[in-house]
């Protein structure tokens, strides 16, 4: 199509005939990345009644930057068609000043499409890199499967028996240092696990008739914590002690806590259960 001929085109876009949408809807098949190509195409089409009326509306949408401008564009009101002609000696001696406005109204088109036309191109050459990373196999896409569970070392020596909160808060302190961060969860766990110790260095046993008994279930205890240790490491500390039941009941807490993980926790749960 003829620089002279698209000119004309962008200046009637409001008044554009049958014809003309036809031969727009195949200038946007040749030229798939133009956001001003598609939506002169849209608008001519929605003039003209055409049947591809909403598909090319529907493809405009997608390639375009600026929905404002699509609307404005889809929305303006028609005008009566301005015939561009060759420019004799007596035009020029007389007044322009219509002719004026419409320069300025085509220069801005222009400006647009050029914008336009840089936006599509960058768009193409991301789009592919993309395709070359994806081919190459350098492009890795996000992850959505659950965090691994935390890993501890084994420990040679034999565990020892947890008297009292003051012994579980020991227990948590050893277990924490032989925990090696794997990623940002699991030292956002060990950071409230330190500001509980520091908050809480002792805590009083609750007062009973009968005389206080040692005792290796850390699971009376984990009440007291509260909600800021509810953690996959209080899970695995009870585990460790033998305490299949409360474990579960952690996890459950976890589930609301971190609803996003429902699937994760829920097999840890089915898994203790069998």
């Amino acid at each position: 199509m003829e620089n002279e001929l698209f000119n004309g085109l962008l200046v009637n876009y409001t008044s554009l005939n049958s014809e003309e949408a036809e031969q727009l809807a195949r200038l946007a098949d040749e030229f798939p990345y133009s956001q001003v190509i598609h939506n002169l195409a849209a608008r001519s089409a929605q003039d003209n009644n055409l049947p591809t009326k909403e598909k090319l509306l529907n493809t405009s949408a997608i390639y375009s930057t600026d929905r404002a401008a699509l609307k404005s564009m889809m929305t303006a009101s028609r005008r009566l068609r301005v015939e561009r002609q060759r420019t004799t000696v007596e035009e020029i001696e007389k007044p322009q000043v219509e002719q004026t406005s419409t320069t300025i109204s085509t220069d801005q088109l222009h400006e647009q499409l050029r914008a336009d036309l840089a936006t599509m191109q960058e768009s193409k050459r991301q789009f592919e890199l993309i395709i070359e990373q994806m081919e190459s196999g350098k492009f890795e896409p996000l992850k959505t499967d659950p965090e691994p569970e935390t890993k501890i070392e084994s420990v040679k020596e034999e565990p020892k028996a947890v008297k009292g909160t003051e012994g579980l808060i020991e227990e948590i302190k050893t277990t924490k240092k032989k925990i090696k961060p794997e990623g940002p969860k699991q030292i956002e766990q060990i950071e409230i696990i330190d500001q509980f110790i520091k908050a809480q260095p002792t805590i009083s046993r609750p007062k009973s008739a009968s005389a206080p008994q040692a005792s290796n279930d850390l699971s009376e205890n984990s009440g007291l914590l509260g909600e800021h240790i509810v953690s996959e490491t209080l899970v695995e500390i009870l585990l460790k002690q033998g305490k299949k039941e409360k474990a579960i009941e952690v996890l459950k807490k976890l589930i609301w806590k971190f609803p996003q993980k429902k699937a994760y926790f829920a097999a840890q749960i089915e898994d203790l259960r069998k």
